[in-house]
């Protein structure tokens, strides 16, 4: 008999206890919503090059924390070095050369002489600028298309800076191109016609010199960009970090040669980390922005964190996938839909420091709370 009472009075306490944890559990479903289909979410920058090269020095290890802006790669700049003595003499031999000619306006009258005498060159130097003068207009048709092109591309972060930069200083120099052919023709045309009337010193020669000057101009602006050009690519060979956080996955050695664009490596922003939690879309009704929500993050099951309704994604999970699923093929099957949430983290949190972009965590939204 006393057993029996004991069992009975064991299964009443039982009982009363499921039906406080039940209570209680439902209050809590009824106020929070909660999802284990979550992880942590950071910016992951690629490292690029913007010119290839033959790689000369790495400036770090692998999972070292690195600042914006500190050296990572070093790009063998010899090459580099000798296109900007070269550029640099051309543009010295352009100056020049337009110094020349504004000594030739004071001896314009010796020179008629000699033009005259050349009077055949001259034609021939007309039928030459003429041809310039078409394969500029044809490069600068190009280059202007492909800056168009470039610029819609850079717009839509489809390409890196450095390739709109190289299409921007071409269509620059095929403008200076343009302007210092067509200059040489203007010049060739007058020297022809001077050699022609075979008259003294008249404003028509005076013109031709003077139309020199502005090929020599022209000609030193194309220099100039070609100058700059040069010295843009000579600071791409070092490769410098995009953002401050811990560089990883390493993929290239010492004296390998890397090609633009190729990934060297990958910058893991510390700082900017937030939580992506995929609810379903039956438990969006009560959830707003800013309501309080509280994490566990399943590598640090001691540690709390908490954080706040930042903003729901603009579809579905599944609207974001490779294949969208079509309904309209016949074969539909009702499937609850689940809504990316992105939650931004307390960072004045302990663990905040530990957390890394793709731990996975389990998050509870109060519903009732902000």
């Amino acid at each position: 008999m006393n057993t029996k009472i004991i069992i009975r009075v064991v299964g009443a306490i039982g009982l009363v206890i499921a039906l406080i944890y039940g209570y209680k559990e439902i209050q809590y479903l009824q106020r929070y919503e909660t999802t284990d289909d979550a992880q942590i979410d950071g910016d992951v920058n690629a490292v690029t090059p913007k010119i290839g090269g033959y790689i000369k020095a790495i400036r770090f290890k692998d999972n070292q924390f690195v600042n914006a802006g500190d050296t990572l790669f070093v790009i063998d700049d010899a090459d580099y070095k000798i296109k900007v003595a070269q550029a640099e003499a051309a543009l010295q031999t352009a100056i020049a050369s337009g110094g020349v000619s504004q000594f030739n306006i004071g001896v314009a009258s010796a020179t008629i002489q000699t033009s005259q005498a050349n009077a055949q060159t001259a034609r021939n130097q007309v039928t030459t600028a003429q041809a310039n003068v078409a394969a500029a207009q044809i490069r600068l048709q190009k280059a202007s298309r492909d800056f168009d092109r470039y610029s819609r591309l850079l717009a839509e972060k489809t390409i890196p800076q450095q390739q709109f930069d190289n299409v921007q200083a071409e269509r620059d120099a095929a403008q200076a191109a343009l302007q210092a052919a067509q200059s040489q023709l203007e010049t060739a045309q007058l020297q022809v016609n001077a050699a022609n009337t075979q008259t003294g010193v008249t404003s028509s020669q005076r013109k031709a010199v003077e139309s020199q000057i502005n090929v020599a101009q022209a000609t030193a602006k194309q220099r100039q960009a070609e100058l700059d050009l040069a010295n843009l690519q000579l600071s791409y060979t070092v490769v410098v970090a995009p953002t401050s956080g811990v560089v990883s996955r390493r993929s290239v050695q010492v004296g390998q040669l890397i090609q633009p664009g190729q990934a060297l490596c990958s910058v893991v922003g510390t700082n900017g980390l937030w939580v992506t939690a995929n609810f379903k879309e039956t438990q969006l009704t009560e959830m707003q922005i800013g309501q309080t929500v509280d994490i566990d993050v399943d590598a640090y099951s001691k540690e709390k964190l908490t954080g706040k309704v930042e903003s729901f994604a603009g579809a579905t999970g599944a609207k974001f996938s490779l294949i969208p699923p079509d309904n309209a093929t016949g074969n539909y099957v009702k499937v609850v839909q689940r809504v990316p949430v992105r939650i931004e983290l307390d960072k004045t949190s302990p663990a905040f420091a530990k957390l890394r972009p793709g731990l996975s965590v389990s998050v509870a939204v109060d519903t009732q709370k902000k």
